[in-house]
C-alpha cells in the first residue's frame, strides 16, 4: 500500500505538471509544431528522470550511507541545477509569463499527500517519527494552506507580502525536512538512533522519489512563484 502510494502520487504529480504545461504552452508557444515538440521533449525528459531514479534505487545505490552522500549528489543537485537553469535562461521566459500566478501556489497542495505517506512510512517502520508531522515536520501546514493562500493572495490584486511569506515559510519547512532526513540517514547518532533510515528501506524504490522528485517539485514551485512575483512587481513599477 505504501509503495503503491508513492508511485501513484509521483504519477499524479507528473500528469498534472504535463497538463498544466500543455495549457500554458497554448499561449506561450503559439506555433503548434513547436508546442508539440516542447511537450514531447518535456514528457520524455520527465519519464527518463523517473526511470533513472527508479533504476538506481532498485540497484540499492542509495542504501550506502558513507560519504559523499549519494542522494544529494545523484538526485537533488541535478534537479536544483535544472531549476537554476530554468529561471536563469531566457528560453523559458514565455512559460513563466503565461503561467497564472496562482497555479504554483495551488499546486503545493500535493504536499498533504506526501505527509500522509510519510506518516504511513513511520507506522511501517521505515520513516523516523521526526520526519513526520507527529515529530518535527510541519510541511503539511504548507500543503493545507495552499488553497487558502492561493485564493487570498490573488483575490483582487496580488498580495505580495502574503505570497512572499508563504513561499519563504514553505522553503524553510522543506529545509528543515531535508535536514531531518539527511541527518537520520547519515548521522543517526544525532537522534540517538542505531541505524539510518536508508538501512531501513527508505533508500529503496519507490521511496527515493521523495528526495529525487517530489521535494524538488515543491522547491521548483516556490521558486516559480517568487520569480513570477518579482517579474510582475517590476512590470507594475514601470
Amino acid at each position: 500500500m505504501l509503495q503503491a502510494g508513492f508511485i501513484i502520487l509521483t504519477l499524479i504529480v507528473s500528469v498534472l505538471l504535463l497538463l498544466a504545461l500543455s495549457r500554458i504552452t497554448q499561449s506561450a508557444i503559439p506555433d503548434e509544431a513547436g508546442r508539440k515538440k516542447f511537450l514531447l521533449i518535456t514528457g520524455v525528459a520527465m519519464a527518463a528522470w523517473l526511470v533513472y531514479v527508479g533504476a538506481l534505487s532498485i540497484k540499492g545505490v542509495f542504501l550506502v550511507t558513507t560519504f559523499p552522500p549519494r542522494v544529494p549528489l545523484l538526485l537533488v543537485l541535478p534537479l536544483f541545477a535544472f531549476t537554476g537553469l530554468f529561471f536563469g535562461s531566457g528560453r523559458f521566459k514565455n512559460i513563466i509569463t503565461q503561467t497564472p500566478a496562482s497555479w504554483p501556489v495551488y499546486f503545493q497542495a500535493f504536499r498533504i499527500a506526501v505527509e500522509l505517506l510519510l506518516l504511513m512510512g513511520f507506522k511501517a517502520g521505515i520513516v523516523p517519527r521526526e520526519g513526520t508531522f507527529d515529530g518535527y515536520n510541519f510541511d503539511i501546514v504548507i500543503g493545507l494552506a495552499a488553497p487558502l493562500v492561493g485564493y487570498l493572495a490573488f483575490r483582487k490584486e496580488m498580495n505580495r507580502p502574503l505570497l512572499l511569506l508563504y513561499n519563504i515559510s514553505g522553503l524553510a519547512t522543506l529545509a528543515t525536512v531535508v535536514f531531518i532526513f539527511m541527518s537520520t540517514a547519515y548521522a543517526p547518532a544525532i537522534w540517538h538512533k542505531p541505524q539510518g533510515i536508508a538501512n531501513l528501506g527508505f533508500g529503496l524504490f519507490p521511496y527515493t522519489y521523495l528526495a529525487g522528485y517530489l521535494m524538488p517539485v515543491a522547491v521548483f514551485m516556490h521558486g516559480f512563484s517568487l520569480v513570477k512575483r518579482k517579474r510582475q512587481q517590476r512590470a507594475t513599477a514601470q
